[in-house]
């Protein structure tokens, strides 16, 4: 579906939540969830244009939503953060407002009650920081510089998917002794998104990162400046390791250490970005010199 230009997709597991609150009874809750997550998206959407990010698709979730954008923003500290945080912090304000409205007596009955959960519910979930949710993406922004942005990507994607194998386990014990009250099909479909959400995160980690170096030096060129860091590697070391340590933030400078712990040779990182698009991962470090 277009609109404006902008593909909007609609995953899999969205659909199978939809479904499961129409069975269930549950329309007006269905019609909620869909829209504030739209909402919680457009957000997302106004924040990162707000940084000068261009929008290419939304891919609406059961509980969020991923947008796709032309230029990178993962692993910027203040971006990804500010980005990330928008969403949940909008479901944050509906919740406030409309508890404080019902608080006053100003709207009631159950569809105010269900406005105001799922906003809650929203907003926790969307916090739990793990990729592929909001939370993930923010814990990303602030390890990304210490740990690398490839290797924090991967540790918080693992963690989805560890998530997701619980809330599917969950859901299968909760249906065997039937625990219905606490809706086992819709664990077992949120650990369904979980699951391939963080797979897709896991495989395309690499590939977001490697956009993100091409234009960093576009940026470096653009402003005259950039903080850097020094590696230190030796010449047995694989580039994929090295590209591994770079990060989104900082240009890095690769020094090689030969006999004697001597410096023998200084790589920048698109001399390194370069090889390793050129020659493949497992090359190593004195193949470039």
């Amino acid at each position: 579906m277009l609109l404006k230009g902008i593909k909007i997709r609609i995953h899999p597991t969205f659909i199978a939540l939809l479904v499961l609150c129409a069975l269930g009874g549950l329309l007006t809750r269905a019609l909620l969830v869909f829209g504030l997550v739209i909402l919680h998206e457009i957000v997302h959407i106004l924040v990162a244009k707000g940084f000068g990010v261009k929008l290419k698709s939304v891919e609406l979730y059961p509980y969020g939503g991923t947008a796709v954008l032309e230029d990178s923003f993962e692993g910027k500290k203040v971006d990804e953060s500010i980005i990330a945080f928008a969403g949940p912090a909008f479901n944050f304000l509906l919740f406030i407002i409309f508890q404080y409205l019902r608080w006053e007596g100003i709207i009631h009955g159950p569809w105010s009650l269900e406005f105001v959960k799922i906003n809650f519910w929203l907003a926790c979930f969307n916090l739990i920081p793990v990729l592929p949710l909001d939370g993930g993406r923010m814990v990303r922004a602030f390890l990304a510089g210490t740990f690398g942005f490839v290797k924090t990507t991967k540790f918080l994607a693992v963690a989805g998917k560890v998530l997701g194998g619980i809330f599917i386990v969950s859901g299968f014990f909760l249906q065997a002794f039937q625990f219905v009250q606490l809706e086992p099909v819709l664990f077992i479909v949120l650990g369904v998104f979980f699951w391939l959400g963080s797979d897709k995160e896991l495989k395309n980690a690499r590939i977001v990162f490697l956009k993100q170096l091409c234009r960093k030096k576009e940026r470096l060129l653009s402003r005259g400046l950039m903080p850097s860091h020094c590696l230190t590697v030796n010449k047995d070391t694989p580039l994929s390791e090295v590209v591994n340590e770079f990060t989104t933030d900082r240009y890095s400078i690769v020094n090689v250490i030969g006999v004697k712990d001597k410096l023998e040779h200084s790589l920048t990182e698109t001399e390194v970005v370069r090889g390793l698009l050129d020659k493949g991962l497992k090359t190593k470090i004195k193949d470039l010199i």
